[in-house]
């Protein structure tokens, strides 16, 4: 049986556009065109000695996939049928592209042809061309219809885009570019022209143009996480804390913009408010081994020992020899009284070197004084 999650979408498509059957009416032929596919297109058997793991992923990726190509079989019959409006169709294309049935979308705008103009169809087809990764295809539709439509600043911004994915990023430039001066009151491409300067590694021009995208609009999470960034990176730490404020100023929240909070914290000194934004961050986002680290950090600058562990402990996974790691966890021991812990990282660390036993000759004289036991070889 059909997972409910496609049922659900029906539904949501639905309640926008009536005319459709009620979904225990598509129920049955979406079942059945889904048994058909299971026949046809079986699942493989498992090889002796196979990794589990990656055998259930991707019997779940066969499974989506059957269900995808049913799904997209039934509703191309339903869209045919249908008598739209060119509200319900945007509707109808948007949603099925958020929900990456492109090919669907393809035939939604296909079967009410009639209802677009000539640019608006080509941008559709380039917009599914470029989700199904047939960037020069979809380059060829978007430079169709700007031929048709230049004054449309979006349609530069899905060119700009697809320059982006074929590595063409001075293209992209000029494209974002254009969009600008077009109109100038599109944000969009402002907005495109800051994310491309950041990746490339300008960031006063990044920061540059996200002060001008928030010159615009001051409700976009992009701009503040772009320009944050882009100042964190430039060393302007009060110019990325002037973001931060603006943000929670604004009533513009993210979990990113907990995160570049934290880091503007620690880096401005603010260890306490670093510590509990970093924690927030974590608890939504646990395996970002870059936050984990700076949190370590932080918490070994505080002393945090009672709670410092389990982190380094994360961390040493990963880098098992890092000496930074197991001084701080010898520390960690030894301010916890882990007398026998500390001993056998402090083993460890002569390996790596031998200063490690001079540094701490008077916390190792303490641990051996406290447990009374024969002193561990450090040589």
């Amino acid at each position: 049986m059909i997972s409910s999650k496609w049922i659900e979408l029906y539904q949501y498509i639905k309640g926008h556009i009536e005319p459709l059957p009620d979904p225990a009416d598509v129920l049955t032929p979406l079942n059945e065109r889904l048994l058909f596919l299971q026949v046809q297109f079986p699942k493989k058997q498992h090889r002796q000695h196979a990794n589990w793991n990656l055998d259930e992923a991707q019997e779940q990726s066969h499974a989506d996939w059957l269900e995808h190509e049913a799904f997209t079989f039934v509703m191309s019959d339903e869209i045919a049928q249908l008598q739209l409006t060119p509200t319900q169709l945007k509707f109808l294309f948007e949603t099925l592209m958020a929900a990456q049935m492109c090919q669907l979308a393809m035939v939604a705008i296909n079967k009410h042809k009639h209802l677009l103009t000539e640019d608006e169809f080509k941008t559709g087809c380039g917009l599914v061309y470029q989700q199904l990764g047939d960037y020069d295809m979809a380059k060829s539709m978007f430079e169709e219809a700007i031929a048709l439509n230049a004054d449309n600043p979006l349609l530069h911004c899905h060119l700009g885009f697809t320059h982006l994915y074929l590595g063409n990023s001075e293209l992209a430039e000029e494209n974002f570019k254009q969009s600008i001066a077009t109109d100038p009151a599109f944000i969009g491409g402002y907005q495109n022209l800051a994310g491309l300067y950041y990746q490339e590694g300008k960031f006063d021009l990044a920061a540059q143009y996200a002060e001008q995208a928030y010159s615009k609009d001051q409700s976009l999470i992009s701009t503040y996480i772009t320009a944050t960034s882009s100042y964190l990176a430039l060393g302007a730490n009060d110019q990325a804390d002037n973001w931060i404020t603006r943000a929670f100023d604004n009533n513009v929240s993210s979990i990113e913009l907990v995160r570049l909070a934290g880091i503007c914290a620690h880096q401005q000194g603010r260890l306490e408010e670093a510590l509990a934004a970093l924690d927030q961050y974590l608890s939504v986002t646990p395996n970002n081994f870059d936050v984990l680290n700076i949190r370590t950090h932080i918490k070994a600058e505080l002393k945090r020992y009672d709670d410092l562990e389990p982190d380094l402990q994360q961390l040493l996974t990963f880098e098992p020899h890092d000496e930074w790691g197991l001084e701080q966890l010898f520390l960690c021991y030894f301010h916890t009284e882990q007398w026998a812990e500390a001993q056998h990282v402090m083993v460890d660390l002569n390996k790596l070197s031998a200063h490690y036993k001079i540094t701490h000759r008077a916390l190792i004289n303490t641990i051996n004084k406290k447990m009374s036991l024969d002193v561990v070889e450090l040589t």
